[in-house]
Parts: C-alpha cells; sequence; structure tokens
C-alpha cells in the first residue's frame, strides 16, 4: 500500500511538472546530470533545468524538488556568506551511466574524491564544534541524526540555530550523499566511511537515510527509477496532448478541409518556397524523417553501447593508419553505414564517448590519451563517418546537383530543416552530424 502511495504522489507530482515542462527538456536536463563530475551550486542547477528560460522560479524548483525526492540528485548543506543564518543548498548528480562498474568512470572517481574532501574539511570543522579532543574522530550517526532533527524543527521558528547543530546538519548530509555514491551493498563496512562516520545502528536502522528517512538506493535502483519516471512522463505528455487535440478538434476538422499544399501545413519555413525548396524540399523532409525516426527513449542505452563498443576502436585505428584508404575502402563504407543511427542516438560529449570506447591502453592515462592529437582524429573519425553515411543518404540529391555552389546551398537548406523539424531532440552526435554536413558544405560554423 505504501508503494502505491508514493507511486500515485509520484504520478501526482510529473503531472504537475507536464503542465509547463516537455518530454524532451526532461530527458535534456536527465543527460546534463549525467556523468556530472563536480558539486552543482543551486544557481547552476536551476540553469541547467531552465536552459531555454521559460520557467519562472516557482516551476525550476518544483523540478529541483522532485529531482531531490527521486534521489536522481542529492541534496547537500553548506555554511552560507556571513550575514545569513541559514544553509546554503548544493548538489550531487547521482546519475552515473556505468552502474556496475563507477571506477572506470572518471566523473564518478573525481566526484567522490570531491565529497571525500569535503567530508575530511567536515569532520574537522565538526569536531573542533563539538569541542572534542581529536579533531579526526568519526562522527556518530546517532549525533547527526539528532542535529539535523534540531535544525529542522527549529528552520521555520525565530530562535537562533547553534553552529553546532549546522554543522551536524552538514554533516548529515555530505553522509546521506556519500552512501548513494559508495558502489556497495555494505557501505558502511568501506574503509572510506568508516573514516569519516562511526554507525553504531543496527542492520535495518542503517538502510535509512538520516535526513529523507527513505530507504537508501544504490546507483543501480536510481538508474532503473529513472527509465520509469521517464516513460511514465512520457505516457502522462501523450495524455494531455490527447486530451488537447480533442479538445480542439473542431479546428482541426476545419484546417483539415482546407485546400493548403502539405508543405504549408507542416512547415513554415520560406526556403520551401523557393525554387530548390520546391524541387527538393519533399524529398529532403523524406530522408531527414527516415535518419532520425527513432528517439533514444526508444533503446537500451546499454545495448546501443555495447554495439558500438564491439567495433569502433578496431576502425578507428584503421582510419588513423591510412585516412584515404579507410574512406574508400566499401568495408569501412559498410560499418559507417551500419553505425551511425547508433551515433545518432548517443547524447555523451566527446570526451566520455573516447574514455568508453576508445581508450583501450589502460596502461596509459586518459588525460595523456586525449590529447590534442587524439582528439582532432577522434573528431576527424567522427566527422567522416558522418560525411559517408550522409553522402549515402543523399545520394539521390546529390547526383543531380553538381555545382559547388548549388551543393554547398543544399548542405545549409538540409542542416536548416534538421533544426527546424528536431529542435531539442537533436543529440550531441546530432550536432556533430550537423559539424559533418557543414564541412562537407565547406560551410563555417
Amino acid at each position: 500500500m505504501e508503494d502505491l502511495l508514493d507511486d500515485d504522489y509520484e504520478t501526482t507530482q510529473l503531472k504537475e511538472i507536464a503542465d509547463f515542462f516537455e518530454y524532451s527538456s526532461l530527458f535534456k536536463v536527465i543527460n546534463k546530470l549525467t556523468d556530472y563530475a563536480e558539486i552543482i551550486t543551486e544557481g547552476k542547477l536551476s540553469g541547467l533545468v531552465n536552459f531555454n528560460y521559460n520557467l519562472n522560479s516557482t516551476q525550476t524548483s518544483k523540478i529541483i524538488e522532485f529531482l531531490v525526492e527521486k534521489n536522481i540528485i542529492s541534496n547537500i548543506k553548506n555554511l552560507a556568506l556571513k550575514g545569513s543564518s541559514d544553509l546554503e543548498n548544493e548538489f550531487v548528480s547521482n546519475i552515473i551511466s556505468e552502474t556496475t562498474n563507477p571506477e572506470t568512470i572518471s566523473s564518478y572517481v573525481n566526484l567522490r574524491t570531491l565529497l571525500e574532501n569535503r567530508l575530511t574539511h567536515q569532520t574537522q570543522q565538526y569536531n573542533v564544534n563539538m569541542a572534542k579532543n581529536n579533531s579526526t574522530q568519526a562522527m556518530p550517526i546517532n549525533e547527526l541524526r539528532g542535529h539535523s532533527r534540531t535544525v529542522i524543527d527549529l528552520k521555520n521558528s525565530n530562535v537562533t540555530i547553534s553552529h553546532k547543530a549546522h554543522h551536524g546538519m552538514i554533516a548529515a548530509s555530505l553522509h546521506d550523499s556519500y552512501i548513494t555514491i559508495i558502489n556497495r551493498s555494505d557501505w558502511w563496512e568501506d574503509r572510506s566511511y568508516q573514516k569519516f562516520f562511526f554507525n553504531e545502528d543496527d542492520s535495518q536502522k542503517r538502510e535509512f537515510y538520516i535526513l529523507s528517512k527513505k530507504k537508501r538506493k544504490s546507483l543501480t535502483e536510481i538508474q532503473a527509477d529513472i527509465k520509469k519516471i521517464l516513460l511514465k512522463f512520457s505516457e502522462i505528455k501523450a495524455l494531455k496532448t490527447k486530451s488537447k487535440k480533442h479538445d480542439n478538434k473542431e479546428n482541426i476538422e476545419k484546417k483539415s478541409e482546407t485546400k493548403q499544399s502539405s508543405i504549408n501545413l507542416s512547415f513554415t519555413d520560406k526556403m520551401l518556397h523557393t525554387p530548390f525548396g520546391q524541387s527538393y524540399g519533399l524529398q529532403i523532409d523524406k530522408i531527414l524523417n527516415e535518419i532520425f525516426k527513432h528517439n533514444i527513449e526508444e533503446y537500451d542505452k546499454s545495448e546501443i553501447e555495447r554495439s558500438i563498443d564491439s567495433q569502433i576502436y578496431t576502425y578507428f585505428e584503421l582510419f588513423k593508419n591510412n585516412r584515404q584508404y579507410f574512406i574508400h575502402d566499401n568495408n569501412n563504407k559498410n560499418f559507417a553505414l551500419e553505425i551511425t543511427p547508433k551515433l545518432l542516438l548517443i547524447n555523451n560529449g566527446i570526451k566520455t564517448f573516447s574514455e568508453k570506447f576508445l581508450h583501450k591502453n589502460k596502461l596509459e592515462s586518459f588525460t595523456k590519451f586525449y590529447s590534442n592529437k587524439n582528439k582532432n582524429e577522434i573528431e576527424d573519425f567522427i566527422h567522416t563517418i558522418f560525411i559517408i553515411y550522409f553522402e549515402n543518404e543523399f545520394v539521390s540529391i546529390f547526383k543531380i546537383i553538381r555545382s559547388k555552389n548549388l551543393k554547398q546551398f543544399a548542405c545549409a537548406y538540409i542542416m536548416k530543416r534538421i533544426y527546424l523539424m528536431q529542435s531539442e531532440n537533436i543529440t550531441t552526435f546530432g550536432y556533430y552530424f550537423i559539424q559533418a554536413i557543414a564541412k562537407l558544405g565547406s560551410i563555417k560554423t
């Protein structure tokens, strides 16, 4: 019953968010927070959520509260600037792309190091404020629980809250964030954890967070929750859209009776009415619809990554050895045509992509591998694959268009159509696809 009530509450929250937030926007926020390697200030998180500046502060706060509620991000406290009696909010992302072995991802290692550095400092601050002889001794969980309860109870009163309680609250928030990041079920046995915290709770009690009093979730469980949330949100948005369409049925029927062309019904792009647009517009749109017919949410991310990982490194080495041979070899062409639709679904940056799929020599540090020379080669490799794919998909257009100037115009036209038709749905590698088109058409970007 408790699970069902929680589920109903989650649905209610998502329905409220769906009134002012799009599915693609929520998906984009989740992707921005994936493998986020820093502690995020409240202002920066607001900017990540309200990235297109169309939300008010109440709406932005509602989304942030939901992300904290579902443990997608952890709220950690910090001492406010002088003149303020409250604590500042900062956040840590709990979305890690590789939950089975996150230690292989540099962003995860960096984030855990940041938390441990802050815990080292906070342990000293806590013990000094508690007037304890040893400033490095582990903080007792029962004490932190009591201090945080004091801060929560007195927060809305006029009573001045002591520094002791504030430092206990800060330590409790760091504790809750840290036990999420620790990638093991018996985190209380972790040596780093024991250096900061003395946990004398019984086995059932220690499973819960101090501040929210909810059961602790692993990184894998959080990732599974995100998939469910996105699916539920898409269903809610679909129902709202269906309802809206039903309410406007008469208007839609009137529009459908008008004898306008399909282009005018769908788009207002003036380029469609140019001689080039009238000749090739419908054909180009048809090809683009086929290229971008799949959304990333339709696929299991791990399956896409496995299929890429099995072959991308081999072809990257071939590309580095002989670029011209790579471009003209049919086997490489077939590889490019096969892998490009998968690359278009990837929302990671080129650095994360390189670390996951191209950095195979573990004896060499990733920082050394990802040098300027290698970085440029990786980008050239990705652009080359996209150019091969692009020329193959648009062969029916470019076998007619021979003029260099007209080919350049065609590339610019196609780039604009991608931006207009795909909008926020363009993935990170979708932008690399656009860059490749610009490169082919000698267009400055």
